[in-house]
């Protein structure tokens, strides 16, 4: 038998090295992926099985201060899609289509996509949920989202903002106070094989969302109503283009109202301008025009450059460096002191003190008002106040600012600033959330008032208080007066800046007072933007502060100091006390129950302004509650009670029994079989209208009222 050669021994050998080195390598590599890599691969393999889908959380609740609802959130259905179980995706498509409102050709997309989950269409409507299950459509799921809804509709729209399709808040307190409402978000977990079907009896998960937490709002209801009633009087009378009117407890910086116009309804934000949904009283600046000058006073009374008898002489203008300063009416005072000048808004009086108190301290004054930066009431959007650069102001600058020319403020920096002096001289950061209550267990955090510094002293701070309230019982705000009541308070009028340029017929007229003066309860902001023909603020602003305040004054129920002017201002004529009108005290009337062109006719007689809420033939309620002693003037608000329109049985819905649920379980009910609703009062349902079994046609709106338990 013939041996292998040596070269045939040695070529076996070097193969046989070559296999056991790939072997080797192999086993190696075999070896890194089970024990190096075996983890990390098997949680690979695990995730491409696995699909989740996030659970929104519902968002939490928004009441008044007096825990009425203001946004709340409905169960909704969303549609969704898993490709690979979608039979036939083309005659799906093409009958969802006019169902979801969309084009055939996205649908035929999304049913065909290699993904193994596809949103359809989010939040859709109960009675389009229902005509799509009715298709019973292989592959297409429901799972339920949290839909935003405001049942007072354009109320405080710009202070609540609005939340998106993701429950994302966009705006207002939706946005600013997210974090608090938004909760956490749950998930399904479920797994699915290489052609993304879902594999049975597989690994399933199921977390429930947490839901947000509810905030309780410093506004009220009413007096936000009767603040945004007053605003859209005052703009339709006047011809102006908007304004706004704010409310806040100096003591606390707590706003009670916030108000512009125009408005929008939140339930509707996709539907109108976005820039309508900014909030302008803390995103937009103006000139503030002579209701900037008690913080001029307060600065000069502090530094000792002026005190209330520091003589002047006004000949009706002033000249400075560069400008000739007039006052607003072209007149002067003559011989006159600090507190006339005050409380005739003269300019030429305010453009020496300014100058007397020097751009140094002039600007120190302004930081410590807090007028130079945001205030910090953590709603989104804050701008910050303009002035010229600190280091090159020149003294025209300083004479022109000392009026509320030049420089530029937002209404809220300039409300914070008069209620700081109103506050005895101590400045608080601004507030519109009183309360976070845990939706779980129902625990409230109280939210404490903020004190930021003191601005003035006391002494400085109650001196501009006494000569505000010269303004009003002596100067240019007599048709600011409150009847029984005393009223501190500063008009102004601004020019507007166009373009960079100031104008000769765009104004901005304003007035900010507060009531009582001996105890103040709050502090109003009237602006009304661009009016036509008369545009100062004694005569545009300053009446609508005098109805905001009778109102408020009378649903806070704060008894007058002076009583004895009521009943003299029931027989005084308009000279012997202007700007005040006549008083006529009444019992409230029931309206309840009475047609509404009966009760149109009676408030018409007994000298009431009604607002109808609804759109049917009789009252249901009525605030304020009959036999409650108002006055001539009263603003009135009636809830009307609807029919159904006739309609066959077949066209119908008949109308569940309500009673005892709460707000968001009854929107959501009636959500879902079609109805709609508007409601009076607050806390559980204990009337409805119609009753329960009533049949009406889808679309209806059910009339609820809600009492405290």
């Amino acid at each position: 038998m013939r041996l292998p050669s040596t070269e045939m021994r040695r070529r076996v050998l070097h193969g046989l090295i070559i296999f056991l080195f790939l072997f080797a390598a192999l086993m190696f590599r075999v070896g890194w992926i089970q024990i190096v890599m075996g983890e990390e691969l098997t949680r690979a393999a695990f995730e491409a099985r696995i699909r989740e889908i996030e659970i929104q959380p519902r968002r939490g609740l928004i009441f008044d201060s007096s825990g009425r609802e203001m946004a709340v959130s409905v169960d909704v259905d969303s549609l969704y899609a898993i490709p690979a179980e979608v039979d036939e995706p083309h005659a799906a498509a093409e009958n969802l289509a006019p169902l979801l409102g969309m084009d055939e050709g996205v649908l035929l997309d999304r049913l065909t996509r290699g993904a193994s989950f596809v949103w359809l269409k989010r939040k859709l409507p109960p009675d389009t949920a229902q005509e799509v299950r009715d298709l019973e459509l292989s592959g297409l799921y429901f799972t339920k989202e949290s839909e935003r809804f405001y049942p007072k509709g354009s109320l405080a729209a710009h202070l609540l903002g609005f939340a998106g399709v993701d429950s994302q808040g966009l705006e207002g307190i939706e946005r600013g106070y997210d974090e608090i409402l938004r909760g956490d978000p749950g998930k399904i977990s479920m797994e699915f094989d290489a052609e993304g079907r879902e594999i049975p009896q597989a690994v399933y998960d199921h977390r429930e969302p947490v839901p947000g937490d509810n905030i309780y709002l410093t506004i009220d209801e009413m007096i936000q109503y009767i603040a945004e009633r007053e605003l859209a009087e005052v703009v339709s009378e006047t011809g102006a283009s908007g304004g706004h009117i704010m409310l806040m407890e100096p003591d606390t910086g707590r706003i009670l109202a916030m108000a512009s116009h125009p408005s929008y309804d939140p339930n509707q934000w996709s539907q109108v301008p976005a820039d309508l949904w900014r909030n302008p009283m803390v995103s937009e600046t103006q000139h503030p025009g002579s209701v900037f000058k008690p913080v001029t006073a307060a600065a000069a009374l502090e530094e000792g450059v002026v005190t209330p008898d520091t003589e002047f002489y006004d000949p009706g203008y002033v000249q400075v460096p560069g400008a000739v300063i007039h006052n607003w009416n072209r007149q002067g005072l003559s011989d006159t002191d600090f507190f006339e000048g005050f409380a005739h808004s003269a300019n030429v009086v305010f453009v020496k003190t300014a100058l007397e108190l020097g751009r140094e301290s002039f600007y120190r004054y302004v930081e410590a008002f807090g007028l130079d930066g945001p205030t910090g009431i953590r709603l989104p959007g804050e701008a910050e106040g303009i002035y010229p650069p600190h280091d090159t102001a020149r003294p025209v600058d300083v004479a022109v600012m000392s009026f509320g020319q030049t420089l530029t403020v937002t209404p809220i920096q300039m409300l914070s600033a008069i209620s700081a002096l109103v506050n005895d001289g101590e400045l608080l950061r601004p507030q519109v959330v009183s309360s976070v209550e845990n939706a779980e267990d129902e625990s409230r955090e109280e939210v404490a008032p903020e004190v930021i510094r003191r601005a003035v002293s006391v002494e400085t701070a109650q001196t501009v208080q006494d000569m505000m309230v010269a303004v009003v019982e002596e100067g240019t705000g007599s048709q600011a007066r409150v009847p029984g009541y005393r009223v501190g308070g500063k008009t102004g009028t601004a020019q507007k800046t166009v373009d960079g340029v100031v104008s000769e017929d765009q104004h901005l007229a304003s007035f900010v007072g507060f009531v009582p003066a001996d105890d103040p309860a709050f502090v109003c902001y009237v602006v009304v933007d661009e009016p036509e023909d008369t545009y100062y603020g004694g005569m545009v602003a300053a009446p609508v502060f005098s109805s905001v305040a009778q109102e408020v004054l009378r649903y806070l129920d704060i008894p007058p100091s002076h009583p004895e002017e009521i009943e003299e201002a029931e027989d005084d004529d308009e000279e012997d006390l202007p700007g005040v009108p006549e008083v006529e005290s009444l019992g409230m009337p029931d309206f309840v129950g009475r047609p509404v062109e009966e009760v149109e006719e009676l408030a018409a007689e007994k000298g009431l302004h009604l607002t109808v809420v609804g759109d049917g033939p009789e009252v249901e309620d009525q605030f304020p509650a009959p036999g409650a002693e108002v006055r001539a003037g009263t603003g009135v608000l009636i809830y009307t009670r609807v029919e159904p329109a006739d309609a066959s049985e077949d066209d119908t819905v008949r109308v569940p029994n309500l009673a005892d649920m709460s707000l968001r379980e009854a929107a959501e009910e009636l959500r879902s079989i079609g109805l709609r609703m508007e409601i009076s009062g607050s806390g559980i349902i204990k009337g409805q209208e119609p009753g329960p079994g009533a049949r009406v046609p889808e679309g209806t709106i059910i009339q609820l009222r809600l009492e405290s338990p």
